[in-house]
């Protein structure tokens, strides 16, 4: 039988893994065995939530971590790897009150730089990804549009889809802890922040996550490898204000078009 476990959860609330996710509920027979540990991260005497991680088991790491990541008010989501057969990155800061500020790439698909503010959505695309759209209407669309920014109401049939990036909430709010195969791994640092490693295997992918050890136990990174879906999520600048301001100049009301 197959069910969602915790760090497969993880997976299906990135755009990393849309179609990748999915872990074996048969596997907890391997839940909390602890793999090679490095010495201890230094942790402080003041941290909060994250302190004594690697004491816990793999599961009770992962459903702390969970429950940190869906207290967050805002965060920034930091991706590179394969979605849907193709490559993507993306930088995105965003909050709970859906304001949210970033890029997209999709390869020779073309990107987007993207703002939300308010009950508007900002974006600027390249010629590349207009030119995708294909036939007279992609073309035109760089002609007529190029690179400026335009501007569109969140409900709006051309950015309802980007603004549903823009709320952390939305996101966050998969973050539910739950039975988990995740096996403790070494201990080691992301970005200079002690973290711990959690790991899951499902067929020919492997999901490796690094949980913050001091202060709230924070997901710093996942890596997939293997399998069709390969990459790289970061998350950072947790609870930190979002830098979003409406682009002022040419602005093309894609709403009135």
């Amino acid at each position: 039988m197959r069910s969602t476990t915790t760090l497969a959860a993880l997976c299906a609330v990135t755009a990393l893994a849309l179609t990748a996710c999915g872990t074996d509920g048969d596997k907890s027979d391997d839940a909390g065995k602890s793999g090679k540990t490095s010495a201890s991260s230094k942790t402080s005497p003041s941290a909060t939530p994250g302190s004594g991680l690697e004491k816990l088991s793999g599961p009770e790491i992962a459903n702390k971590a969970m429950k940190a990541m869906k207290s967050a008010k805002s965060l920034t989501t930091d991706l590179k790897g394969t979605v849907d057969g193709g490559p993507m990155t993306y930088h995105l800061s965003s909050d709970s009150k859906g304001e949210c500020a970033g890029n997209l790439t999709m390869g020779s698909d073309g990107g987007v730089e993207l703002i939300k503010t308010g009950d508007m959505v900002y974006m600027k695309f390249d010629r590349a990804f207009w030119k995708s759209q294909g036939g007279k209407d992609g073309a035109a669309a760089a002609d007529l549009i190029g690179e400026r920014w335009t501007k569109s109401k969140a409900t709006g049939a051309d950015a309802k889809d980007f603004a549903t990036f823009c709320d952390s909430d939305t996101m966050l709010a998969g973050f539910q802890d739950g039975p988990s195969a995740a096996r403790k791994g070494k201990t080691t640092t992301v970005d200079g922040k002690p973290a711990i490693t959690l790991t899951e295997t499902e067929g020919k992918e492997t999901y490796t996550v690094y949980i913050a050890t001091e202060g709230k136990p924070y997901i710093l990174q996942m890596v997939i490898k293997g399998g069709k879906e390969p990459g790289t999520v970061k998350f950072s600048d947790f609870d930190k204000p979002v830098n979003a301001k409406a682009p002022t100049g040419d602005v093309v009301d894609l709403d009135s078009l």
